[in-house]
């Protein structure tokens, strides 16, 4: 009777655990240790966007100026995650972007700048606006 049990339980534990995988993932929410979340929630991911757009997070943590000790978010394009910037609230207009398909990435940090271990990114490609694109210096990173 104790292996039907244990059979029971192991069966229940696989549904349950097959149920909540869909294998894809939502690829605009993050979760971290301590749990920890952050979400892009617009634009959506493999959204076509110009500039200006605004992008806006959702976080399980309070954002705002690192000098006050709290969070705040790192966004940077094309996984390149040394040209970012700092943004202290739960939305950002980028005004300038190049026209094509891209990564935006998001990185929650510690007021300190170090990364608090949640990241999100999403797909969206850039198109129309003024037509001028944003300016690549030499090194092809992107400003925005």
């Amino acid at each position: 009777m104790s292996r039907l049990r244990i059979g029971s339980v192991v069966g229940v534990v696989l549904l349950l655990a097959a149920c909540g995988s869909d294998g894809g993932g939502d690829a605009t929410t993050a979760s971290g240790e301590g749990g920890m979340t952050l979400s892009i929630t617009a634009p959506e991911d493999g959204a076509e966007v110009s500039p200006p757009f605004t992008v806006q997070f959702d976080s399980s943590e309070e954002l705002g100026p690192t000098e006050d000790g709290v969070h705040h978010v790192h966004i940077y394009w094309d996984g390149d995650d040394s040209e970012y910037t700092v943004v202290e609230a739960d939305s950002f207009e980028i005004t300038e972007a190049p026209d094509g398909e891209h990564t935006l990435s998001a990185s929650l940090r510690n007021a300190d700048h170090s990364p608090a271990g949640v990241e999100a990114e999403i797909s969206v490609t850039v198109g129309g606006g003024d037509g001028s694109g944003a300016d690549k210096g030499d090194d092809g990173g992107i400003s925005y």
